[in-house]
């Protein structure tokens, strides 16, 4: 008895080392201090040691001439013609990143924390998120979402997204990369302007994860002693 009580305690101090905690960040981006639609890609200012995370790009069809705001991440030449979520990906008007989890790791993902998207009068106002399992083949999450109407540094607020639901983003292997995008249109110039915004203290942006595990802890079935 002595020795499954200590084995389970082993197994416990190997959990808590690797960070077995619901709502851990994955990836967080810091917009504060940014300028000139900052750099593409866009490094995570905060991940998590055991996932590789890719940067924000922006999509060819996303420019960074003329004026920027400060303390944002985006880009502007929205076409105008981008009436559509199809439009929109045709144009090659998203922005992605990736995370893949570090060779014998499995991710669960839980979600992205709420967020703040800034855009001008004539910018994109309607946008789409969307994940990859093999950087081909999209699936939306969720529906449309309205950006908003505020046009000042205040941004729009946007709500949290629920990523717990998805089973093909659950005990994800190291094998796999998951691509997540956010495509948006609705420009009514192509000067028009759309950022990620800063609006609080600290990472702006914020993926979270349920749990990231070595594969020989991602199952566990107790017994008793």
């Amino acid at each position: 008895m002595k020795m499954n009580v200590l084995r389970l305690g082993l197994l416990w101090a190997m959990m808590a080392g690797v960070g077995s905690v619901w709502g851990q960040t994955v990836a967080g981006w810091e917009m504060n201090g940014l300028s000139s639609y900052g750099p593409s890609p866009f490094s995570a200012t905060s991940s998590n040691t055991n996932i590789n995370v890719g940067g924000l790009i922006r999509g060819s069809g996303i420019a960074t001439t003329g004026g920027a705001a400060s303390n944002a991440w985006g880009g502007t030449g929205f076409e105008t013609t981008s009436t559509s979520l199809s439009d929109a990906i045709a144009n090659n008007e998203f922005v992605t990143f990736t995370v893949q989890p570090k060779l014998d790791y499995v991710v669960s993902l839980s979600g992205f924390a709420a967020y703040n998207i800034r855009r001008s009068s004539t910018g994109p106002t309607t946008g789409q998120w969307q994940y990859s399992t093999d950087g081909t083949n999209f699936t939306d999450i969720g529906s449309n979402i309205t950006w908003g109407a505020t046009t000042t540094s205040a941004g729009n607020a946007q709500s949290a997204i629920d990523l717990s639901g998805i089973s093909a983003l659950q005990n994800v292997p190291h094998t796999t990369t998951i691509t997540f995008r956010i495509v948006t249109w609705g420009a009514t110039m192509t000067t028009g302007t759309w950022y990620i915004n800063n609006f609080q203290s600290g990472n702006d942006f914020i993926l979270t994860a349920s749990s990231v595990l070595p594969i020989q802890l991602a199952s566990f079935t107790g017994k008793p002693l």
